[in-house]
């Protein structure tokens, strides 16, 4: 074997490992830069995910509050209903457990259906608010629970 034909094998051998080396690299190069667009897809997936389920969360607790004003709606319409009848009858529906007659001995049965009332009217209201706070709460505990893949 001549050193020509060593020196020229060695060369093609030098260049084979270069051109490896830089197929290598451009690969690597390739599988970071897809690597790197499958983690932002993923980031993008999970915020449109999460800003979904917030919209849904959003349009529950919309539904919930109409439906709680709309009940505040009725309790009230009822109320001034009763306050009505009180002044029919000669009674402040502001004191409705005031009687008619100057003693107060008289029977009271709409003054006490009338007190009664606005006291569950705002028992009713104050719930209504309460439950809106732990539908809210519980929303977003399975919410959490779904992102860390818990079981809710």
């Amino acid at each position: 074997m001549s050193i020509r034909s060593a020196v020229v094998g060695a060369a093609v051998l030098a260049a084979l490992i270069f051109l490896a080396f830089i197929y290598e690299k451009g690969e690597y190069r390739s599988g970071y830069a897809d690597s790197q667009q499958d983690s932002k897809d993923l980031v993008h997936r999970i915020e449109q995910g999460m800003q979904y389920e917030k919209e849904k969360a959003d349009a529950r607790l919309r539904v919930a509050v109409l439906a709680r004003e709309s009940a505040e709606r009725d309790l009230a319409a009822a109320l001034s209903s009763l306050d009505g009848l009180l002044r029919t009858h000669g009674r402040d529906p502001e004191n409705p457990t005031a009687g008619a007659r100057t003693d107060g001995a008289d029977p009271d049965w709409i003054g006490g259906f009338a007190t009664c009332y606005a006291e569950y009217s705002a028992l009713a209201s104050d719930a209504a608010v309460w439950a809106d706070r732990v539908n809210g709460l519980q929303d977003w505990a399975r919410l959490v629970q779904r992102q860390y893949g818990e079981r809710p």
